[in-house]
């Protein structure tokens, strides 16, 4: 049986002169079944990294403050379980407009099994962007490879190829061929603006990885250059991380790394 489930997702905005805003959390009510829970960002590095010059602290103190009212909510919805109308009524007195730093989205509703699982459900989508994988951020990198290479009219030189051979290979979104079709140049997206340092290292280790293997099966071509994306800038750890799979990259075999968005680098490598 699924129950009608009605949730607000909650925002952090700490400049109401831009309008600027994160998703930090969502609150779900079931007033059928008497169910009223939350869910809050737990992790302060995603806030600074979005807002950097924000102090860690400010964040902090709002998120606690709203969990210990959510908290109080949440023993009072337990109290009014008899009147699914009270417990509709508290639920849209919650997430009225507030002028505040934490505000509440529109609310909306979503048919579920478990109200419990469609918490986690709806939370891992709007805060934890669990769409936004390693995979699609990489797309939106080759987007705009794709977009820099079409201005200058080089679509046409590079192609999305498998390199190696049967006993390893490798697939490339643009890679160019010589007269004989052998692979001479590659150019590979790669998303390092993670949040977590050892994400960084994990996925330039595995790139770093797929390099060496391919140099050793004498597959490797001769020129291959990594365009990324870098980490907040203000995060030490995330820019160390950042910093030395950089470093790596750019003393692996006939590789080379520059920013995605620093188009004339890259024209420069497709041109030569």
């Amino acid at each position: 049986m699924k129950y009608a489930c009605q949730y607000a997702i909650v925002r952090f905005m700490p400049y109401v002169e831009t309008g600027e805003f994160a998703n930090v959390g969502v609150v779900m009510v079931c007033p059928k079944t008497g169910y009223f829970d939350f869910k809050l960002l737990t992790r302060v590095r995603r806030i600074t990294a979005f807002f950097e010059e924000l102090d860690a602290k400010v964040y902090r103190a709002a998120r606690d403050a709203l969990r210990d009212e959510l908290n109080r909510v949440k023993e009072l919805y337990g109290q009014v379980l008899d009147s699914q109308v009270q417990a509709t009524h508290l639920f849209r007195e919650l997430v009225r407009p507030r002028e505040s730093m934490i505000r509440f989205a529109d609310v909306r509703v979503v048919l579920a099994d478990e109200p419990a699982s469609e918490l986690i459900k709806v939370f891992e989508h709007a805060v934890g962007r669990a769409f936004a994988t390693k995979a699609y951020q990489e797309q939106i990198l080759e987007k705009h490879i794709q977009s820099t290479l079409r201005a200058a009219d080089l679509t046409a030189l590079f192609k999305a190829r498998k390199i190696g051979n049967e006993a390893y290979h490798a697939k490339f979104p643009f890679v160019r061929v010589n007269w004989e079709g052998m692979p001479i140049k590659a150019i590979k997206p790669l998303h390092l603006a993670h949040d977590d340092p050892a994400a960084i290292f994990d996925h330039g280790w595995e790139w770093l990885g797929k390099i060496k293997r391919l140099h050793t099966e004498q597959q490797l071509p001769q020129q291959v250059m990594f365009a990324v994306n870098a980490p907040a800038q203000s995060d030490a750890l995330l820019s160390r991380a950042y910093r030395d799979v950089v470093t790596e990259l750019n003393t692996a075999p006939n590789s080379s790394v520059v920013p995605y968005d620093d188009a004339q680098a890259i024209l420069r490598f497709a041109k030569q």
